[in-house]
C-alpha cells in the first residue's frame, strides 16, 4: 500500500475518532494502519541513512 493512502487512513480514523467512539473493528483497523505507517517511515528513513557516505577531510584519499 502506498504511504499516501496510509495517511489517508490514519487521518480518516483520527478524525472519526474525535467525533464518536470507534467500533473495536475500526480500532484494530487504526492500529494496523499506525502500525503499517511507522513501519514504512522506518524504512525510509533507514534507506536515506544507509546511503550517507560520510567523508573526513584529513583523510589522504580525500585530500587534493
Amino acid at each position: 500500500m502506498d504511504m499516501k493512502d496510509i495517511i489517508k487512513k490514519v487521518n480518516y480514523y483520527a478524525g472519526e475518532a474525535k467525533k464518536r467512539e470507534l467500533t473495536e473493528e475500526e480500532k484494530i483497523d487504526r492500529q494496523k494502519y499506525r502500525n503499517m505507517y511507522l513501519e514504512k517511515f522506518k524504512a525510509q528513513v533507514k534507506g536515506h541513512l544507509d546511503n550517507i557516505k560520510i567523508v573526513d577531510e584529513n583523510e589522504p584519499k580525500y585530500k587534493n
